[in-house]
């Protein structure tokens, strides 16, 4: 019988255990997207359909319903950003300069897309809210602003955290074993990169060449660099600048 004895101190030199996930890693990467999407059907649509219009909710009340969309989905962002924050990694310049760029591709190819009639394939699903805050509030610049302001956390901060926790962070990690948490984060087979494709039309229909591109792009990131906020930096950029351009074009059609 082996002699019991006081526990071995642990090993400073033995490498740390892998962590390819936070802590309850359903809540953080799922619930987030998952509230924002069904928010999101309570938003008036330009042609009137959808839930929303089932609900009486007009187009002028889309700021307000969006407002409500961010509130809840920062909610649950802020309650589970500790975990988030000690498993993306360390922030550097390249991914975001890279996402400023990746905006020409995506701009031109929604362009394409849509002079070609391709964006009415999937029959208004996907339908953005082009809401023209310099049209719906002329004459009122603080209503205007605040508005951008609003639409711009949503757009740059919010949108890349909680999509590329959801993509990247689980469903493509789904796809390579059901306890996802255990998958190191960007690691890319057949079937990720498959759920990839499906979840850029899926969730932009009047854009899927562009998203399909985009999406591809920023996987590559992913496996290059396997630091989630490198892909959740080129995604910021990337809508940083689109917000940009459509202000200045008046392009509302892409948001």
């Amino acid at each position: 019988m082996t002699p019991l004895g006081p526990a071995s101190p642990p090993d400073p030199a033995a490498p740390a255990p892998p962590d390819h996930g936070p802590s309850h890693p359903w809540e953080t990467c799922v619930w987030p997207l998952a509230a924002f999407l069904a928010l999101g059907a309570l938003e008036p649509s330009p042609s009137g359909g959808g839930l929303a219009a089932s609900l009486g909710i007009p187009m002028s009340a889309y700021p307000a319903v969006y407002a409500l969309r961010l509130a809840v989905t920062l909610g649950l962002l802020a309650w589970h950003w500790p975990t988030i924050r000690g498993w993306i990694g360390r922030a550097s310049c390249w991914p975001a300069l890279l996402g400023l760029f990746l905006v020409i591709p995506w701009v031109v190819l929604a362009t394409l897309q849509r002079e070609a009639g391709w964006a009415g394939w999937a029959g208004g699903t996907g339908e953005r809210a082009a809401f023209n805050p310099f049209e719906a509030y002329a004459g009122n610049p603080i209503a205007t602003w605040g508005y951008l302001l609003l639409r711009g956390l949503g757009l740059v901060v919010v949108v890349p955290i909680v999509e590329e926790l959801f993509l990247r962070g689980f469903l493509m990690r789904y796809c390579i074993d059901e306890d996802f948490w255990k998958v190191p984060f960007g690691s890319l087979t057949a079937a990720a990169a498959g759920a990839c494709a499906v979840y850029a039309i899926g969730t932009h229909p009047a854009e899927a060449v562009a998203a399909l591109a985009w999406f591809g792009i920023v996987t590559g990131i992913a496996a290059s660099t396997r630091q989630p906020i490198d892909c959740i930096l080129a995604h910021a950029g990337t809508n940083l600048a689109l917000g940009a351009w459509v202000i200045a074009t008046g392009a509302w059609w892409l948001m």
